[in-house]
């Protein structure tokens, strides 16, 4: 057990926009932890190199897809030229709504350590500490499983929303708020598998801190905005996911 750290944002959490501000702080308390000098660097390496290899891997596929469908048949008139645009802006559109939910599937190797290291820094104790063999492969099998539930609620959810804000601008004040509880959400899921909460204990938590995760959420959405920092994103996410749920438990009963 070590010494902890001062708590590095004010607790207990707070609901309406006072809640929202908490956890946008979060998440930059997250990045400042994760970037170089930050003191968690080391453990964010791999993650970064991983995120950088899957975002080029999604752009890359989603390219040629979206090339397939939308500029082949044209070749041979302006219409091609603008297939080549639409398939541009598609790739960005899927590379930046598929990119988390992909990055869940290796929490076990690379982003449980940070939300460990955050605990352990915040709490002076180990949040998990050694796994058996068992316990690791039942915590990989868990994160597939929210990998691809994350991924289907993009398909169904996220992406429609984006297509059909680029029409009108009324959907668009519909699809950034949806966007940011959905990544507010979806990066929550790291520190609380590892308090082994179940579906309903992950929705009731979300139901008391909506706007703690929501700001946490448009913090996120608007990194991934930003060339090389989005890399970060993972990392620093799961670090201010895991002070947001210390955040939390300081105003719960034990």
């Amino acid at each position: 057990m070590t010494d902890p750290r001062p708590f590095p944002i004010t607790t207990p959490l707070k609901r309406g926009l006072a809640g929202f501000v908490s956890g946008f702080s979060a998440f930059l308390v997250g990045l400042r932890l994760v970037v170089p000098g930050g003191g968690l660097f080391r453990y964010a390496i791999a993650p970064i190199a991983v995120s950088a290899v899957v975002l080029t891997g999604i752009a890359i596929g989603a390219f040629f897809g979206a090339k397939y469908w939308l500029v082949e048949s044209f070749e041979q008139s302006w219409v091609g030229w603008l297939g080549g645009v639409l398939a541009f802006l598609l790739t960005l559109v899927i590379s930046y709504f598929l990119f988390v939910p992909v990055m869940t599937i290796f929490a076990p190797l690379f982003i449980d350590p940070v939300c460990e290291q955050v605990h352990l820094r915040y709490t002076g104790r180990e949040l998990i500490g050694e796994r058996s063999a068992q316990a690791f492969m039942k915590r990989q099998m868990f994160a597939i499983v929210q990998s691809l539930k994350w991924t289907a609620v993009v398909l169904l959810i996220q992406l429609p929303l984006m297509v059909a804000s680029l029409l009108t601008v009324v959907v668009t004040f519909i699809a950034i708020p949806v966007s940011a509880v959905i990544q507010g959400a979806d990066l929550m899921d790291y520190p609380l598998a590892l308090r082994h909460y179940t579906t309903s204990q992950k929705l009731g938590w979300a139901k008391r801190h909506f706007w703690p995760a929501s700001g946490m959420g448009t913090a996120a959405s608007l990194l991934m905005l930003i060339p090389v920092l989005n890399l970060f994103i993972v990392p620093a996410g799961a670090a201010a996911a895991t002070v947001l749920m210390l955040a939390a438990e300081s105003d719960e009963p034990k």
